[in-house]
């Protein structure tokens, strides 16, 4: 009858021996988990060699032992004197491999020579071991029996680490010395030899089980170093060409920079000298000659203009501009432009407009001129001038406290979706510059981007067909006229409400911690200012009675963040801590971290009220006072700068009627 308990009994034994074998294979027999090569082996070997002395010398020392310890014992003279000439032997021809594989020059590609030959010595010391446990264990007893023992189990151990570089080394030394020792102690049938023979067959699973680890690990150290050696190795060979690359790349901008050099001089003075040539002309023109000298002078400013522009795109494009920073007053500037071009669009019966804003800047004057100046040119020449109070307008605008932008404005054609896509693009001319021959040569705005690329400007456009467009720079605003501009709201603070008690201020910005400070100080507030508070300094917040907390969220990079000094402030205070963060970081990422603090993070017991830079003095005054409340809810909806800043006035708004809409 058929059975299902018993099917497969057969194949389930073959599979479970099939496994067993692999298993004492790997265990014994497996040089290694990975494949090696005959490099990588011969390091093996080297590696082992540096601890053949300490074997060598153990086995002599063993040697000593037993002649000296069975010369006038039960053991056949002539057996122990023949055992110890082939153990001297052995050492002798060690010594003797260690000296020729040392000198041997082409030891990888004879790697399998001597492999074998470090299985004969292996081999051989197993044999000579395993014979003296064999003799020496049966006619002795007593402590001489262990004594015995203890020599062939410590010379076996001081030797497993040599012959673990190739496994089946280690495996047949090991084997052949304490097989037969634990055969003779075993067939003693004492307890105490039934012990030792345990003992031995510990101590021989330790040694393979151990031999195989360390192999690995040396192995592993080795293929580890070599493939470090390789990687350095490419990376010389990457910087090497690298190198090559960048001498390549300087020399050929070495040899474009004379070309460049050569062809400024080489152009210009033709066009010196046809300047000259014209000018003699004007002054012997007759009415017959003018017209024609008039259009080649007009021609030959038009080819001296394309030459300059050509070369100016040329040094930006190959970096051979050179910034000078300075504070830059902007509304001097302005004034510049005014008195440089109003007689210009004055002429063209258009009205040039400026706006000012007293900010100063960190940048190179000559190129914000230059790239000022083709903006206002170009502003002037597209300007339809049939257009009721045609103007030109180049105003200042605050983005903040943080940057100023500078807009040209004019009222011309306009410009359609692609001429805004391509209106940078050298030697591209939108609808409106095609429409007017001898305008320009479509370099002009691409000098602009360039110069604001090398400055660090951002260039943006703004149009609308049929009612003109507008050109803004942004630039950032120096330190120390964030400051003033942040003094200055203290100003427009009279109309705000009034504070009270001590306020611990936490920021990192030194400029904006001493102008915020003096604001609120302004209002009444006792300030305790901090770039960072110690364990100290929050101890001694937290005794203060009715304290309120204003801090900046992100304090620098590996530092707590506001609401770390607000939950130790609050923890070392035992109640809870009104407290504003006024940051630019986006609310829900705090409120992600007062949800899921870091490790290291101590949250207050509710999340702080957020303000959002630049906020206000109005703002933060009235965050203040809300949080200190008994009825405020400090998760409250975030107050918005936006809608909370003071506005700038119109005077120096330059979102007038003027603006074209965008």
């Amino acid at each position: 009858m058929y059975d299902d308990k018993t099917d497969g009994l057969p194949e389930r034994r073959t599979s479970k021996r099939r496994k067993t074998k692999q298993f004492l294979k790997a265990f014994f027999l497996a040089p290694a988990a990975r494949p090696i090569t005959a490099r990588t082996l011969v390091k093996l070997i080297l590696a082992s060699l540096k601890l053949h002395p300490v074997a060598l010398a153990a086995q002599f020392a063993g040697i000593i032992a037993f002649a000296v310890m069975f010369r006038q014992s039960d053991v056949n003279a002539v057996f122990l004197t023949v055992w110890c000439v082939f153990g001297l032997a052995h050492f002798y021809f060690s010594l003797h491999f260690v000296r020729l594989f040392w000198r041997d020059r082409d030891r990888v590609a004879r790697v399998r020579v001597w492999i074998r030959r470090w299985m004969v010595l292996a081999v051989s010391a197993g044999i000579i071991w395993g014979v003296a446990g064999a003799a020496f264990i049966v006619p002795v007893k007593g402590i001489e029996q262990v004594v015995t023992v203890a020599v062939i189990v410590a010379v076996t151990f001081a030797s497993w680490p040599v012959y673990s570089c190739w496994m089946p080394s280690l495996t047949a030394f090991t084997l052949l010395s304490l097989t037969p020792l634990t055969i003779s102690v075993a067939a003693q049938y004492g307890v105490s030899q039934t012990a030792m023979a345990l003992v031995i067959i510990a101590v021989t699973v330790f040694i393979l089980y151990s031999g195989r680890k360390l192999n690995e690990m040396v192995l592993s150290s080795i293929l580890t170093d070599a493939e470090n050696r390789r990687l350095v190795e490419r990376l010389k060979t990457e910087i090497n060409r690298a190198e090559s690359a960048r001498r390549a790349t300087e020399a050929v901008s070495e040899q474009r920079a004379r070309f460049f050099a050569a062809a400024n001089h080489d152009l210009r003075q033709p066009l010196q000298a046809m300047g000259i040539c014209l000018d003699i002309l004007k002054r012997r023109a007759t009415p017959e000659t003018a017209p024609i000298i008039a259009h080649l002078t007009s021609t030959s400013n038009s080819i001296s203009t394309l030459v300059e522009q050509v070369l100016e795109v040329t040094r930006m494009e190959f970096g051979k501009l050179e910034l000078h920073v300075e504070q830059v007053d902007l509304t001097a500037l302005l004034e510049e432009f005014e008195q440089e071009f109003g007689p210009v669009a004055r002429e063209k019966g258009i009205r040039f407009r400026i706006r000012p804003i007293p900010v100063t800047v960190s940048t190179d004057p000559q190129l914000l001129r230059r790239a000022l100046r083709n903006l206002v040119s170009n502003a002037i020449r597209y300007t339809d001038e049939t257009r009721p109070n045609a103007e030109v307008v180049l105003a200042l605008r605050r983005r903040g406290t943080s940057r100023v932008e500078i807009g040209v404005y004019d009222a011309g054609p306009g410009l359609s979706r692609e001429d805004k896509a391509r209106i940078f693009d050298t030697f591209y001319r939108g609808s409106a510059g095609k429409a007017r021959p001898g305008t320009g040569f479509g370099l002009g705005l691409s000098i602009v981007k360039g110069i604001c690329r090398e400055l660090g400007i951002t260039l943006s456009v703004g149009s609308h067909l049929g009612r003109g467009s507008v050109f803004r720079l942004c630039l950032e605003v120096s330190e120390a006229e964030q400051v003033r501009l942040c003094s200055q709201k203290v100003v427009r603070a009279a109309a705000v409400g009034r504070l009270s008690g001590p306020i611990a201020l936490v920021e990192d910005n030194a400029f904006v911690r001493e102008a915020l400070g003096s604001t609120l100080e302004s209002l009444g507030a006792e300030v305790l200012a901090y770039e960072l508070p110690d364990d100290e300094a929050c101890r001694k917040l937290a005794s203060i009675e009715n304290l309120r907390l204003l801090s900046d969220y992100n304090l620098g990079d590996d530092r707590p963040t506001g609401l770390d000094i607000a939950g130790r402030i609050e923890k070392l205070k035992g109640t809870r801590l009104p407290a504003v963060v006024l940051t630019a970081v986006a609310r829900d990422l705090i409120e992600a971290r007062f949800e899921r603090p870091e490790a290291g993070d101590t949250m207050p017991a509710t999340l702080p009220r957020i303000l959002q830079k630049p906020a206000s003095v109005e703002a933060i005054v009235n965050a203040l006072n809300a949080v200190s409340a008994p009825s405020t809810d400090t998760t409250d909806t975030t107050e918005s700068s936006d809608s909370k800043a003071a506005p700038e006035p119109v005077a120096n708004d330059s979102t007038s009627a003027s603006e074209p809409q965008s």
